[in-house]
């Protein structure tokens, strides 16, 4: 599923970075998505990671998808930073999905923006080796941004997500 989820993901990414802000409503169709709504979200502390979390956002929304309705998602988006001293190749980070009592009730990983590529099937089967997907890495004192998308109809309920860092290489 997790393949799955992040081939979506980069189609999506694609799609909306060619969009342009659309109304609420157009007299074109009534299926416009509405207004994302805002998902309460923690981090778990980064200690001895090298990686600081700046920023993070968690919201539920939609986009546009192939049978031209619109396709319900939550989208985890923020930025980190590289505290440590070298450069590293990549952060891989596990995103966490709570219910109201602080369980955890699904979870998937991604990378930083950069390192995005490392969900590619490809590398996670071990077909290809770390070098060979040529991942830009983050310089030190650099920073870097992360996002992560769930397809809503792909995960139960829940109240909150929890991001923590897996491993900073």
């Amino acid at each position: 599923m997790g393949v799955r989820i992040f081939f979506w993901s980069l189609v999506l990414l694609g799609f909306l970075s060619v969009m342009v802000e659309t109304p609420a409503q157009s007299p074109d169709g009534p299926d416009i998505p509405d207004s994302p709504t805002p998902v309460p979200g923690t981090f778990v502390p980064t200690d001895g990671t090298g990686v600081r979390l700046l920023a993070h956002q968690g919201e539920l929304t939609s986009f546009f998808s192939m049978n031209a309705g619109p396709e319900p998602i939550l989208l985890i988006s923020g930025r980190l930073e590289n505290i440590s001293a070298s450069s590293l190749q990549y952060v891989k980070l596990q995103f966490e999905l709570l219910s109201e009592d602080g369980v955890v009730v699904f979870r998937d990983h991604g990378y930083n923006r950069k390192a995005e590529a490392l969900r590619e099937e490809v590398f996670e089967t071990g077909q290809k080796t770390l070098a060979e997907m040529a991942v830009e890495p983050i310089k030190a004192g650099a920073q870097d941004e992360f996002r992560f998308i769930f397809f809503r109809a792909d995960i139960p309920e829940f109240h909150a997500y929890r991001i923590r860092v897996l491993e900073a290489r």
